[in-house]
């Protein structure tokens, strides 16, 4: 009798142990200091292509013991606004973790499977004393100010001749600025160094076989100014 009441006994402390142990765990995990990655919504499906919004997102939260390798295959949720406009590079169901590898920068041959069967790509000179590249990115809609092919006649001698005229041809969608096809700050961190951005590649659509009109108008009117670069108008991302 006194045996089993020792083994009672026995069970009952390392029952109430285990239960304190996991009492001080759940306490441990509670108050530890979670990393937030930037997670798609269970409901959330993309194809590739898609331009990433804000509303696909939520945070997911681990305890930093338990992240391991994932915060270098990762951005973090404070690093979402980068992520933000870029287009999906692979299809998404619901529930996953965005990994840096997903944003990697597309190949030449990736810009090539950006395009429509009935599109093609162009690249257009801009002016870069009128033109910020750094606030273009792939993906965004532009529109450029052209000088406008017009007869001009000669001006009486001693009067300042009139201004050209310029007219507004697009919008186009951006598929590089320059070399470069992701926002400056991810190929900054990246590690990639930036190279002349005094070009911009747009996709222009064939329709059966022929370039469509207004794109005709923007490269004569380019050739028309000696290939100089022209001035571009950025639309909304709300037109995307």
């Amino acid at each position: 009798m006194r045996g089993l009441t020792g083994l009672l006994i026995a069970a009952g402390l390392g029952l109430a142990g285990a239960l304190c142990n996991w009492m001080y765990l759940e306490s441990l995990a509670t108050s530890e200091v979670r990393l937030g990655f930037i997670g798609v919504k269970p409901d959330v499906r993309l194809n590739v292509g898609d331009i990433f919004k804000a509303d696909h997102f939520e945070p997911v939260e681990i305890p930093r013991s338990r992240v391991g390798n994932l915060q270098d295959a990762a951005p973090l949720w404070s690093a979402r606004e980068a992520v933000i406009g870029l287009r999906a590079n692979k299809p998404y169901a619901g529930g996953e973790i965005v990994l840096r590898q997903d944003l990697a920068t597309p190949t030449q041959q990736d810009l090539a499977s950006m395009l429509a069967e009935d599109e093609i790509a162009r690249w257009v000179p801009i002016d870069p004393r009128a033109v910020i590249p750094e606030q273009i990115n792939p993906g965004d809609l532009v529109s450029f100010e052209t000088p406008q092919p017009i007869a001009v006649p000669a001006s009486p001698m001693g009067e300042t001749p009139s201004p050209a005229a310029r007219e507004v041809i697009g919008p186009f969608r951006v598929l590089a600025v320059g070399a470069r096809r992701e926002r400056p700050n991810i190929q900054q961190a990246r590690g990639r160094s930036s190279g002349p951005e005094n070009t911009i590649t747009i996709a222009v659509r064939m329709p059966d076989g022929k370039m469509e009109q207004r794109a005709v108008k923007l490269f004569d009117a380019v050739r028309a100014a000696g290939s100089q670069g022209v001035y571009v108008l950025l639309h909304s991302a709300k037109e995307s």
